[in-house]
């Protein structure tokens, strides 16, 4: 009778298609059963028990941190780059060749890593219908952890699409090497898979690797139409797309890097969805961004002996650019896209960039020895990635709860009300920006005693925003939404000064621009500065002027400004009013 039990739940499963159309795609259909059923909840958690004992997250993060290896990063990158095409539209029926045998490959790793570990993971494809390339059947390779603890119905989920192409974008034929878009975060989730395999989480973590995201994120839209179709809660979405390189590309789209050539191994950047382009805008997506940022510089780098650091970048993507986290966020999950700090194109493939192209190698053999001795993906980087995205996924999947908060001003500050919590956390954190300084990150942070009503400090006469963070058995959860308090009366900032904008011109530029201020309704001799920092918030220069009613132009030259990309703030009376970027050749 239990048999028979058994295989009418796989009969019922495996017919769980979803044959509507979504936006291209239909039929869409994961390929094992038993992944079907630990994605709703269903299933007995000491089925999954992991071999590793550890409890303690510490001793877990420490484990994370010592076993991802630069080594096995490069060597799966090598056997990646002979696949040769792996455009969503290659060859599917060879054995060695195509983006078909780069996909069972994919698929065989993590099966590698499931016997490992016991056979403790659920392993399989995510198959959806689509017209790609004139290809029509495609395949997400996929692996699960299950969580220990089955009334935790929020997975988290890691991806990075294995797809690429050349410059032609449906050459199903040619050379596609893509290590560094997007063979850096295919690899990623494939070391990842290995080094969380042997521990237990609370939550479920699913690792993927969709494909068809260089023909218009159709992998992943099919994970964000299944999992909502399913009603599968998601706690985080974490895209990883070109996060191994280190160098900056001619037509690097902005906010980028600086210049032609530069290198940067030490940053990374998480782009993020808000509603609007305000910096007063609140989200999950930034407040995730946020937290991200806490993990690295609190739980990772005291740890590395290469520190990190994470720059939130306002909007969801670069000017003009997309990703697979996208379509989760259009499907109302939480989602973030990481990425190097510098890029080697705009994915156009133009000389000499080298993403989108056939010249979107691992490195060069400059001295014709049989090794290659320059490094355009660099593995220690693409490893301190793999790390970020470790540390912050098992973190997630051990922590508690958001908490939601109210908050009243009082005083010179603000009253936390978080009675309307169940919550075992022994701490909180609080952030808190300041509308004046117009950042996407926490202007203050620091830790409390949890406690339901918490009292902070407040400028007052400003804006600020306001939220916490759970902090339980010393894992932090995820920053609650934001709320803004007003301590100066009005939710505008005064009229003398919040109508100024700026712009320059021409741009990109030569030896000198001009910046125009539009102050229609500033007063005579307002004092003003033009505070021009490098891609990397280096301060460059500095101008100082008063401003007269109407048109003020100034004039920047380019002495001393090295090519590349560079933000120009307009302060009026110590306040930040206005942004823009310019390039300089």
């Amino acid at each position: 009778m239990k048999r028979t039990a058994f295989l009418t739940t796989i009969l019922v499963s495996t017919l769980w298609i979803v044959s509507i159309d979504a936006k291209g795609q239909t039929n869409m259909f994961i390929s094992n059963p038993e992944a079907l059923e630990v994605l709703r909840g269903n299933y007995n958690p000491a089925r999954y028990q992991a071999p590793a004992g550890i409890s303690d997250p510490d001793s877990l993060r420490m484990q994370i941190i010592r076993t991802t290896d630069p080594g096995k990063l490069l060597a799966l990158l090598t056997k990646l780059e002979t696949f040769y095409n792996r455009n969503s539209g290659a060859d599917t029926l060879s054995n060695t060749t195509g983006i078909g045998a780069c996909r069972t490959w994919i698929l065989s790793h993590f099966d590698d890593v499931n016997k490992e570990v016991g056979g403790r993971l659920v392993t399989g494809y995510l198959e959806f219908d689509a017209d790609i390339c004139t290809k029509g059947h495609h395949k997400n390779p996929f692996v699960l952890i299950p969580g220990s603890d089955t009334s935790r119905h929020d997975i988290i989920v890691v991806e990075g699409h294995f797809d690429t192409r050349n410059e032609d974008r449906c050459d199903i034929q040619g050379y596609t090497p893509g290590m560094e878009d997007n063979g850096s975060g295919t690899v990623l989730i494939m070391e990842l898979a290995r080094v969380l395999a042997p521990y237990s989480y609370k939550n479920t973590i699913l690792l993927t690797t969709p494909t068809g995201e260089d023909e218009g994120l159709f992998g992943a839209k099919a994970w964000a139409n299944y999992l909502s179709g399913l009603g599968i809660k998601i706690r985080a979405v974490l895209n990883n797309d070109i996060v191994g390189g280190i160098y900056c590309g001619k037509t690097s789209p902005a906010p980028s890097c600086p210049y032609y050539g530069h290198v940067d191994s030490t940053h990374v950047r998480i782009f993020s969805y808000s509603p609007t382009s305000s910096f007063s805008s609140n989200s999950a997506h930034k407040q995730l961004a946020r937290y991200m940022k806490y993990v690295q510089e609190n739980l990772i780098n005291p740890h590395i002996s290469t520190p990190m650091t994470i720059n939130i970048m306002l909007g969801e993507d670069r000017d003009g650019r997309g990703g697979d986290h996208t379509p989760f966020r259009q499907k109302g999950y939480t989602a973030v896209r990481i990425i190097s700090a510098n890029e080697h194109g705009n994915g156009t493939g133009s000389f000499p960039d080298r993403n989108h192209s056939t010249r979107d190698v691992i490195g060069q053999d400059v001295d014709h020895d049989g090794t290659l001795d320059s490094l355009f993906v660099n593995p220690r980087y693409l490893a301190r990635n793999t790390i970020l995205n470790g540390v912050v996924a098992s973190m997630l999947a051990l922590a508690p709860s958001k908490l939601t908060i109210q908050v009243t001003p009082v005083n010179a500050g603000a009253e936390i009300d978080l009675s309307g919590n169940t919550t075992g956390a022994e701490k909180v954190l609080v952030g808190i920006r300041k509308y004046t300084s117009r950042s996407n990150d926490f202007d203050t942070l620091y830790e409390v005693p949890y406690a339901q009503k918490i009292t902070v400090s407040l400028d007052p006469g400003k804006r600020s925003f306001v939220s916490v963070a759970p902090v339980e058995d010393g894992i932090p959860g995820l920053f609650s939404d934001e709320k803004e308090v007003n301590l100066t009366g009005t939710d505008e900032l005064p009229s003398a000064t919040g109508n100024i904008r700026i712009k320059n011109f021409p741009n990109p530029w030569d030896e000198k621009t001009t910046v125009l201020i539009d102050s229609p309704w500033v007063e005579n001799g307002a004092h003003a500065q033009l505070k021009i920092c490098d891609i990397l918030g280096r301060h460059v220069r500095n101008l100082e002027l008063f401003l007269e009613p109407g048109e003020n132009k100034v004039v920047v030259n380019s002495d001393g400004m090295e090519p590349g990309l560079y933000s120009c703030t307009l302060k009026v009376d110590g306040v930040d009013l206005d942004r823009i970027f310019m390039v300089r050749n």
